[in-house]
């Protein structure tokens, strides 16, 4: 219907429609309350939050975590973040906090509000903020500066209201130290583990086979696969056909001065004698001596970069301690001031860091320098070219686009407009194995998002701009058993060892608690007690790895109360386990953490104060929630 409207815009019939259109909404008027309250995903105190909105928030946050995990995020882990609860709640938690913020009266003035933008460090060029490059990362982001301010106006809000609430948050000495007791407990088990692969003797009949793969159906059913032929409209396809002028050079040029200015830059290599950060008098003492040693060395004649490898305690030992060239800020201020202030060639005595004792030999010395328009000409033809062909390929695929209906052959498309087609086989989310597609998870998303013969809308996928149409497409299903028989034998039969550990583990428990001896009872299941050794509430169990019910339940045994009331089931397999000993941390470790984690535990607290703040706004508010318009 789209694809109709779109091609056929200038004709009689499609202005009839829109005329008609047109009336309607003069005589209803646009974003009427009962438009809205059609369009409503949820209601805060009065207050409409649109499916627009949503809309909007849901991909924000879904970008965020492609972000994070890349080709990783498939479908499954998508399920499991709830990412449509995670985007309306979000929007809920902005609403009441805004609504909050107008009852208490905070405003952010305009004034307050622009040197918020001067000072964001992604519009700043060379330390200086940018219009240019605050457009270009707004666009990249799909929003418009009225939205951006719009924004970070209510951020600036919110974070006043967060020190309104939590600004009278405290935490006491004796807190911390509970804490620190608490935290850095640790407990010593014996144990035994059950492991199902010990019992080899499990023999499954057909029928048995049936009645686990009826009961477990679903762990068999298949995942969605599309099959799809693509266009890819690559801009260095188009890179011959622009011209670029002397004038346009030049123009580029003017408008960018600062892209053409390079900072002075210092090429050296160091030798590093590490200090922690509270090494006492003695340490250092004996570190500065030990660095004007190799000072005397390097300055008598003997190669530095072979000194850096045999003395230098820094990462960049193998390389002959060299660290390339580099701007002032990019090294600690003792560092940068010292190498900035020396010539080419030569070595500084000892100079004292965070980090430690460095000698540094400067290699050479870049100027500040402001390229000329001769020498930028190649490097700015490239870029305008790019810029254009960016542009043509992008032109290409909307023509297309805009002459192709749903159902229609793409390949036949592509052929009128002599632009090569290309075929995937059948794909999941995992996306297609060809070579040359820039964003393979981001192709498996818009692919599988579309019906057998629909036609993507133009898609940029970092390299270029596609059209993707599905020709085939496979829909889940539970496949028929003898499809899967292979796989739900091997189910059943660890099923099977799974439950003779668990009853074996249940019984060797029973036996304890009944007042056996853990070494009789083991070696009664032919298994030996073993000893974890002491751990942490938050770490590994030594021999065991991380299992987080059994280590929080380790934790509440003690001397009285050394058996726990259940088996646990961990990777390994079934564990039995048995108090054995616990230590408390000594205080020292605390005097040395005190203040770092007194600051941790208030931030917490403040956290947590704000959130039940929140939590009670939620409460006495009202909130209606329309649950089908986010399914």
């Amino acid at each position: 219907m789209l694809s109709m409207m779109r091609k056929q815009a200038g004709s009689w019939m499609i202005k009839l429609v829109l005329f008609a259109i047109v009336v309607v909404f003069v005589f209803w008027g646009v974003g009427s309350y009962t438009n809205r309250q059609a369009n409503k995903v949820a209601e805060v105190n009065d207050e409409v939050i649109t499916y627009t909105t949503y809309h909007q928030s849901y991909n924000r946050l879904l970008d965020q975590y492609r972000r994070v995990y890349g080709s990783a995020l498939n479908n499954e882990m998508l399920q499991g973040l709830n990412l449509k609860e995670q985007a309306l709640n979000q929007l809920i938690d902005q609403v009441l906090m805004a609504q909050e913020a107008e009852r208490l009266n905070l405003q952010i003035v305009e004034k307050t509000l622009d040197e918020a933008v001067l000072k964001i460090p992604a519009f700043q060029n060379n330390g200086i903020f940018d219009e240019q490059r605050a457009t270009f990362v707004l666009a990249q982001n799909g929003m418009t500066t009225a939205e951006f301010r719009n924004s970070l106006r209510q951020d600036m809000l919110i974070s006043q209201l967060r020190a309104l609430v939590t600004d009278g948050a405290t935490i006491s000495e004796e807190e911390a130290r509970e804490w620190h007791a608490w935290y850095n407990a640790e407990v010593n088990l014996d144990y035994v583990v059950f492991s199902p692969e010990r019992y080899k003797d499990i023999d499954v009949t057909e029928a048995d086979v049936d009645k686990y793969y009826q009961q477990h159906k679903e762990r068999y059913k298949t995942a969605l696969q599309v099959k799809v032929s693509y266009l890819h409209f690559d801009p260095n396809a188009y890179k011959a056909g622009v011209d670029v002028s002397d004038e346009k050079i030049s123009q580029y040029y003017a408008d960018h001065p600062e892209a053409f200015k390079s900072e002075k830059t210092v090429e050296a290599r160091h030798i590093l004698f590490k200090l922690d950060a509270d090494a006492d008098a003695e340490t250092v003492a004996s570190q500065q001596k030990k660095a004007m040693e190799i000072y005397k060395l390097a300055t008598s004649g003997q190669t530095f970069d072979q000194l850096a490898k045999q003395y230098s305690e820094g990462p960049t030992r193998d390389n002959g301690g060299y660290l390339g060239a580099f701007k002032r800020d990019a090294m600690v201020k003792p560092f940068a001031d010292k190498a900035f202030a020396m010539k080419a060639g030569e070595i500084s005595e000892p100079v004292r860091t965070r980090f430690g004792w460095h000698l540094i030999k400067v290699e050479k010395i870049n100027p500040a320098r402001t390229e000329s328009l001769a020498q930028a000409t190649e490097g700015i033809r490239r870029k305008l070219v790019e810029a254009k062909a960016l542009e043509m390929a992008r032109q290409k695929a909307e023509t297309i686009y805009d002459n192709v209906y749903d159902g229609d052959d793409l390949a036949v498309a592509a052929q009128q407009h002599d632009v090569p087609v290309f075929q995937t086989d059948f794909f999941g989310s995992e996306g297609p194995r060809q070579k040359g597609i820039g964003n393979v998870p981001k192709f498996a998303e818009a692919a599988l998002a579309l019906e057998e013969m629909d036609i993507s809308e133009v898609q940029d996928f970092g390299n270029g701009y596609y059209l993707l149409q599905v020709t085939k497409r496979k829909n889940p299903e539970i496949p028929p058993l003898e499809q899967v028989a292979e796989r739900v034998k091997e189910d059943t039969v660890k099923a099977r060892q799974d439950d003779r550990a668990k009853a074996d583990a249940e019984k060797c428990l029973a036996e304890l608690k009944g007042g056996a001896a853990f070494v009789a009872s083991a070696a009664t299941f032919d298994l030996k007690v073993a000893e974890t050794g002491f751990f942490k509430r938050s770490g590994d169990i030594p021999k065991i790895g991380y299992e987080s019910a059994l280590s929080q339940a380790a934790f509440t045994l003690k001397p009285d109360h050394a058996l726990p009331e259940d088996v646990f089931k961990g990777k390994q397999g079934w564990y039995v386990v048995r108090y054995k000993d616990r230590k408390l941390p000594a205080d020292e470790g605390f005097e040395k953490e005190k203040s770092a984690l007194m600051k941790r535990l208030l931030e917490q607290k403040r956290q947590s104060a704000f959130q039940q703040w929140l939590a009670d706004l939620r409460t006495n508010g009202r909130i209606d929630i329309k649950q089908d318009a986010i399914r």
